[in-house]
């Protein structure tokens, strides 16, 4: 049973890397199995099923802690009465995806497994309501909205897209950027630093105001 769990990881990790240097579609289920050191090369469809569940299983096994911890940021805002202020909630998004980024000795390819899944069509967990693992997601996202509601709702939804493309294109490339640096690297940028540039840059993203030439596209697009 032990092993059977230690195979599952292990071809999670190895699709995990292949998919962020390669893409989904160009990597298959037999060259997964081949890379991870399986004889049986159809090892990935036995514990799987298919490339679609393999995917979801990559974002589980990442996500499920990332999503504990965010539930747990949550908790602490509502406990202090900051539950609704917009910073403290990009905040609790921003962080603990930086903290995804890993290190030139235990480098990362979640980042960049994310931005290429968001380009292959229905392969991303777009309805964050549907698994317990993105349950911090869906949270985030409904109280952004909800302090977002002076907006039309056309904007609002634009927003929240605009934040998530900033955050994961933004990590993708730092993910990569640090492992291309190498060990002993003295240049590695300051996580700190850059998760709170993120949300300053994510708050002007969401918070802009709306021009009069925008509400004159809105006003004269058909309803």
């Amino acid at each position: 049973m032990a092993e059977n769990s230690d195979t599952r990881v292990r071809l999670i990790e190895v699709s995990e890397r292949l998919f962020a240097e390669r893409g989904i579609n160009a990597v298959s289920l037999r060259e997964i199995a081949a890379a991870a050191g399986q004889r049986n090369t159809s090892a990935v469809a036995y514990h799987f099923g298919t490339k679609r569940a393999l995917v979801d299983a990559v974002y589980e096994h990442r996500l499920t802690p990332t999503t504990c911890r965010q539930l747990r940021m949550l908790e602490s805002l509502d406990a202090q009465g900051r539950g609704k202020d917009l910073r403290s909630l990009a905040e609790v998004l921003v962080r603990p995806m930086v903290e995804r980024l890993g290190s030139p000795e235990h480098p990362s390819w979640f980042l960049r497994f994310v931005a290429n899944a968001l380009y292959v069509e229905e392969i991303a967990p777009f309805d964050l309501s549907a698994q317990e693992w993105t349950r911090g997601l869906h949270l985030i996202r409904t109280r952004i909205e909800d302090c977002l509601r002076d907006l039309p709702e056309e904007i609002r939804a634009d927003r929240w897209d605009f934040f998530i493309g900033l955050l994961l294109h933004t990590l993708a490339q730092r993910e990569r950027l640090l492992q291309a640096r190498g060990a002993g690297a003295q240049d590695r940028p300051s996580q700190s630093l850059l998760a709170a540039d993120l949300v300053d840059a994510g708050l002007a993203v969401l918070t802009a105001e709306v021009s009069p030439a925008t509400r004159r596209v809105l006003d004269s697009s058909p309803r």
